[in-house]
């Protein structure tokens, strides 16, 4: 049983923006809703296909008097499986084992899931005797239903499963993808699913026709994998035959989607490519009839896209079967946004919030949250040790972390906690590998304890990063290998890897040197450039991110030999407020100032009655960065730079230009719900 979480609505309304550059089209943003509710999970995915099988399980049964357990490595027993999985002689979860032994954690899961009984598919060459006698010895009743060959098991599989059916399924028993197209919709419905030859039905498949009274048979799949010849001996028989069928397995996916009628608020995504994570997949669709769609390696057809695009705008989940590797994240997004070239948008679920304040954030979002949104990055540090030690934010116990990563999730988005730090702390872990070890691991049980997707490193200076004679006598290596060590181990979990890191103009900025940005781009899923603060906290006033520079910067990192499409770009939501607070040692005037967001910076500016100028950088900058003076009740002078949607969007037109792969604002702490109606829908236009 699912548990619904739910925040306040906020309704925002639309607007006009009114941009003064001719090169950039005035936006007129949609109507926004933001709703957080917990619904399906993102994607089920193991570390084998196996331990998928587990997740499926542990995601849709919470107990199971039955379950039913097939090979992992051939596909034709567990095809007929699942609509025994479905059926009131076992109304449990498909389990998938090795042959020779019984998988890892598949005794647990029987064992979690309480069950006294195991239904083995296939004979023992298929299953082992010793599989069998390791669940009997646990005190498990086990039966085995096998036949000569892979139709006699799937006859006696529909025997025991739908003992009586006027109509059966028939698909090709060389193949998978077809059978799998059926298998949930079949289970739901308690039509059994028997296996063919490609030119003539066997004959231990007729004998199950008679035996199960069958009047009617639906093909599966086109004349290529089922001949007409097939078609013409059922009907020579007295049976009426039709067929379900696309020019492919994909073509015959979307048939079988559209002729039958599916419950679709919720729709499971599974390779066509492969067969185990849609088996133990179909398993859970079929328990409020779900579908199940075939997504190829590359690119979903043209119909395809309709498909989910129908699925998307009812409101529809997804949920992914399997990991990156047979769903990659290209894919993943394309399914989400329905964008075939989509740009990713990284929000810092900002630095230092409180449990109420992620709430209010996340409430923020529009409701189709995917459209502007992929990840969000709460700040969940509290401390890092030298020995590589993680303190969090709140008590190990918190339930905090995992509801707000189911609220995430429920609305589409993966959640990638932020590990930051800077200085000796750093430098000194850095140095020792069994400290740079117990992080990763520490970093691993807070990932498996909150269901988060992944995680944000952001490791800053001052590090020891050597001087301008020797500018590699730092940890510049040392770094290196934190971040292959931790996306290797990471990668294996099907968890994602962004590593935020400073932004560089020269060579001759040495202090930077900890950065090897060529190698860091090979350990990383995405290297987020934080082309932000050019003018910080004491700097003297000017722009946060003025355009030429942000060009400038990523100019170098394409110059060091990094793919620019993993690489996102940051843009900042705040400003900053300065005011002269001293003189240093030369008499020269030092600064301070104050961060706030676009909506205080209006605020000031108009109960102080400043005006709002545009300074640009140079030539080079098209419209340049919003700014103001003003002098307070004390008498004393103010100097405001901020942004607002005429610069951002000026920066967010650098992202096709380098081709990257998307942006990481910083961060969600400064966007209110006046901000939020035209952040979002400019988010949208420039990303997807």
């Amino acid at each position: 049983m699912k548990k619904s979480i739910k925040t306040a609505v906020v309704t925002l309304t639309a607007f006009t923006l009114l941009f003064t550059s001719p090169m950039f089209t005035p936006i007129i943003p949609e109507e926004v809703k933001a709703e957080t509710s917990m619904t399906q999970p993102l994607r089920l995915a193991g570390t084998s296909r196996y331990d998928t099988a587990i997740q499926v399980s542990q995601s849709g049964w919470n107990y199971a008097d039955a379950v039913v357990l097939a090979r992992g490595d051939d596909f034709p027993d567990a095809l007929a499986g699942v609509v025994l999985a479905k059926s009131s002689l076992v109304n449990g979860p498909l389990l998938l084992t090795e042959t020779a032994q019984l998988s890892e954690g598949v005794l647990e899961e029987i064992q979690r899931l309480g069950a006294t009984k195991v239904t083995i598919l296939g004979s023992p060459g298929a299953v082992s005797e010793k599989v069998e006698n390791t669940l009997t010895d646990q005190g498990l009743t086990v039966e085995r239903l096998e036949g000569a060959n892979r139709y006699g098991t799937a006859g006696e599989i529909a025997k025991a499963a739908v003992p009586q059916s006027e109509k059966v399924f028939l698909a090709s028993g060389s193949d998978f993808p077809d059978a799998l197209s059926i298998s949930s919709y079949a289970a739901a419905q308690g039509i059994p699913l028997l296996l063919t030859e490609k030119k003539s039905v066997p004959e231990v498949t007729l004998e199950t026709l008679q035996a199960l009274g069958v009047s009617e048979v639906t093909l599966i799949g086109g004349e290529g994998v089922i001949l007409p010849e097939v078609q013409a001996q059922l009907e020579d028989l007295d049976y009426t035959v039709d067929r379900l069928s696309g020019a492919d397995r994909y073509g015959t996916n979307l048939e079988i989607l559209n002729s039958l009628s599916f419950n679709t608020e919720a729709v499971y995504i599974a390779t066509g490519a492969k067969f185990p994570d849609a088996l133990a997949g179909a398993a859970l669709a079929a328990q409020n009839n779900h579908p199940i769609v075939l997504a190829p390696p590359k690119a979903f057809s043209e119909e395809g896209m309709s498909y989910l695009g129908s699925r998307r705008d009812e409101g529809a989940a997804f949920t992914l079967l399997g990991g990156w590797g047979v769903i990659s994240y290209g894919m993943e997004s394309i399914i989400r946004t329905g964008n075939v070239n989509p740009k990713i948008s990284l929000q810092y679920w900002d630095g230092y919030a409180s449990y109420e304040t992620y709430l209010r954030q996340l409430s923020l979002i529009p409701g189709k949250a995917t459209d502007y949104v992929d990840y969000v990055s709460p700040n969940w540090r509290g401390s890092i040790g030298t020995d590589g030690s993680l303190k969090l934010v709140w008590d190990e116990g918190s339930s905090n972390y995992k509801q707000l990563t189911n609220m995430a999730h429920g609305l589409g988005m993966k959640v990638l906690p932020l590990i930051n730090g800077s200085g000796a702390t750093l430098n000194t872990l850095l140095k020792s590998p069994a400290a740079r070890e117990k992080l990763i691991g520490e970093i691993v049980v807070l990932l498996k304890n909150t269901n988060a997707d992944g995680v944000v490193i952001d490791f800053e200076t001052p590090l020891d990063y050597g001087d301008v004679k020797d500018p590699y006598d730092g940890v510049r290596n040392d770094l290196t290998a934190f971040m292959e060590s931790l996306h290797s181990e990471l990668q294996s979990m099907n968890k994602l890897v962004v590593m935020a890191v400073m932004p560089r103009m020269s060579s001759s900025q040495y202090w930077l040197d900890a950065y090897d940005y060529e190698a860091l781009s090979h350990a990383v899923d995405y290297l987020h450039v934080m082309t932000y603060d050019h003018h910080y906290r004491t700097s003297a006033p000017g722009p946060i991110a003025p355009y030429p520079w942000i060009k400038q910067v990523l100019t170098y990192i394409q110059g060091q030999g990094v793919d620019m499409s993993k690489v996102l770009m940051g843009i900042p939501y705040y400003g900053r407020d300065w005011v002269v607070d001293g003189k240093d040692a030369n008499g020269n005037p030092t600064y301070n100032s104050t961060a706030f967001g676009y909506s205080k910076a209006l605020e000031l500016a108009d109960s102080y009655g400043a005006t709002i100028t545009y300074s640009k950088y140079n030539d080079a900058d098209p419209v340049g960065t919003p700014t103001f003076k003003y002098t307070d009740e004390k008498g004393v002078e103010h100097t405001v730079f901020f942004d607002d949607y005429t610069s951002w969007n000026a920066k967010l037109s650098i992202i096709n230009e380098f081709g990257l792969a998307g942006v990481g604002p910083w961060a969600m702490g400064w966007v209110d719900e006046n901000t939020a109606e035209g952040l979002f829908p400019l988010l949208n236009q420039h990303l997807r």
